[in-house]
């Protein structure tokens, strides 16, 4: 089967989709010679080459305008059996003849214009996003939420949509982190144990206002004891978080270490003495599911997909709780060496429910039964 994929997420720096679309790739039947996979973006991937792999690049300084008006031209001239457009959207003039499906993460710019980078992003993706779900044949998504929330505003009949949830590497299991590397590796990033640890794009809707607040608020003692570590790369409206900082008491050891490498990241949640995400919104909330299986007891917001994948596994707040209840539920997970165990423990339990071979196996044939 001839595939074509947006393959846009596939940069250097690559977050949630970007793990999303690489994951898959790695996975039967997309790497065998089942599909034949033509991946056009706009800039040079980050991903090993492989014999069933075909690259379409297109030179383009933004990759969206280029993939909504100028994608066409090349995918038009491919002979392919489908196109899947991985992240929410379909090139404008995509020939009517080639079947398409989408994979749809959320819903956010439905969700309020402070929770996406413009205005500009909002409208474009309010205008653009029915019309992809017109074109496809069917609609992936990542979590019932979503699936949820794409019926409640775009009213999809159940039949056309297909969830499938995304999946952990082995690659983070608690038994296939060399701890003997930890040390190097938190020492390359200027970190020191204890920590407490936050992972996903700096911008505010991830609530990190929230967390700063929750951890200035600790008692004395715990705040000089544990660094706060916020890792991520910079994403928009970066001077709210400046400001945040900057209004912290002087003993708050706050690090920024920036993106850190896909390698790397096990061996931090391995690490980190409590994982603590309080986003405002998830399509699905991928750095959750890693701290599980990293063996990292998790505090996560109770908003959006988050409640959903951490069930049981962790604490769940409220995002717009108080900051003083964050910072209450903290000290007591890092008071009580009992809790942080049977928090780890369940979260061992639940990330080895969320499978990559799962999801790319079900995406597959979800290709195929629309390419046939």
């Amino acid at each position: 089967m001839q595939i074509g994929i947006d393959a846009r997420s596939l940069g250097l720096m690559q977050t949630g989709v970007g793990t999303y679309l690489s994951e898959i790739l790695k996975h039967h039947p997309f790497s065998s010679g089942s599909a034949r996979n033509h991946l056009f973006c706009h800039r040079p991937p980050a991903f090993p080459p492989a014999d069933n792999i075909t690259l379409h690049i297109s030179k383009a300084t933004r990759g969206l305008p280029w993939y909504l008006f100028r994608a066409h031209q090349v995918i038009n001239d491919c002979s392919l059996n489908i196109f899947w457009g991985t992240q929410n959207l379909l090139p404008r003039n995509l020939s009517k003849s080639l079947p398409a499906v989408i994979t749809i993460h959320d819903c956010v710019h439905q969700a309020g214009w402070g929770f996406s980078p413009s205005m500009a992003y909002n409208l474009v993706h309010r205008y653009y996003i029915p019309k992809a779900i017109r074109r496809s044949s069917k609609i992936l998504t990542v979590s019932n939420f979503v699936a949820d929330e794409i019926q409640r505003y775009y009213g999809v009949s159940h039949g056309k949509l297909e969830v499938t949830p995304l999946g952990v590497s082995s690659h983070f299991s608690a038994q296939n982190i060399k701890t003997n590397e930890i040390p190097t590796i938190l020492d390359r990033y200027q970190i020191h144990m204890p920590f407490i640890l936050g992972v996903g794009t700096l911008e505010p809707r991830k609530n990190l206002k929230t967390l700063l607040q929750a951890f200035a608020l600790l008692p004395v003692n715990l705040r000089r004891k544990f660094q706060l570590v916020l890792a991520g790369k910079s994403g928009w409206r970066s001077k709210e978080l400046s400001r945040s900082l900057k209004g912290l008491p002087p003993d708050c050891r706050v690090v920024l270490p920036g993106y850190i490498a896909h390698e790397h990241l096990p061996g931090i949640y391995a690490a980190a003495e409590i994982f603590v995400f309080p986003s405002c919104y998830e399509g699905f909330g991928l750095p959750v599911l890693e701290a599980m299986a990293a063996g990292c007891p998790v505090i996560a917001s109770s908003s959006s997909s988050l409640k959903e994948l951490v069930s049981t596994a962790g604490i769940s707040l409220d995002p717009c709780s108080p900051a003083e209840e964050w910072s209450n539920s903290i000290c007591k997970v890092a008071l009580s060496s009992e809790l942080r165990n049977e928090l780890k423990a369940k979260g061992l339990l639940r990330a080895q429910q969320y499978r990559w071979e799962k999801c790319a196996e079900t995406t597959f044939e979800v290709l195929r039964g629309v390419a046939s």
